[in-house]
């Protein structure tokens, strides 16, 4: 009964406009009003021990738990969401762990971040969250100055060579178009519910 109050109140409303950003892409004004409403409630009474119990369970809830948890700038959090991250156990759950891990943009954050891509570029079998963990280190770059992806991005390295034979089959592994999708994701996020968002300094850039 816990479980299906928990999906019902916190994960059915909002996962599946969050699952592949897909806020980011609808077109009905309509929606995305609603969508927003829903988050901006989930964001004024969620709690970490919902948040806690939302990362136990399956994808969908993992995904959303994920998600609401780096809109609220949660980064006690960072050891979980990097833990189930490089475990990878689950579909889909992988893209809001890359999402919250990005927003707190950490140095903590991006180690798991890098450790992600470390082990799953060199495994091209497995098509797993690569193409929002790297936007996602990226991301972090950007706002702190540092360069965490570009050992990654090297002629010849990792995701030149993960990406390689699947360049032709799906946009997603152009680094141009993930990176598009993964900012837009982020800025409509800090433009809709921006409380979770850091404005970090010169001085805090430096890690």
């Amino acid at each position: 009964m816990w479980d299906q109050t928990l999906f019902t109140k916190w994960v059915k409303p909002l996962y599946m406009e969050i699952l592949h950003a897909n806020y980011t892409g609808t077109e009905s004004t309509q929606q995305l009003v609603a969508f927003n409403q829903q988050v901006n409630t989930a964001l004024a009474s969620v709690d970490e021990y919902i948040i806690t119990h939302l990362l136990k369970a399956s994808w969908r809830e993992k995904l959303t738990g994920s998600w609401l948890c780096g809109l609220k700038n949660w980064q006690q959090f960072v050891p979980l969401l990097g833990t189930l991250l490089v475990e990878s156990k689950t579909m889909y759950a992988g893209q809001g762990y890359c999402f919250a891990l990005a927003r707190f943009a950490t140095a903590e954050s991006a180690t798991y971040l890098a450790v992600y891509l470390d082990t799953y570029l060199r495994q091209p079998d497995l098509q797993y969250d690569q193409h929002w963990a790297m936007p996602a280190l990226l991301w972090i770059d950007e706002r702190r100055g540092t360069t965490w992806a570009q050992e990654f991005l090297v002629p010849g390295g990792l995701w030149e060579q993960y990406t390689a034979n699947k360049l032709d089959h799906s946009i997603i592994w152009q680094l141009t178009e993930c990176k598009r999708q993964f900012w837009a994701a982020m800025e409509y996020c800090r433009t809709n519910f921006d409380s979770g968002e850091q404005s970090y300094t010169k001085a805090q850039s430096h890690m």
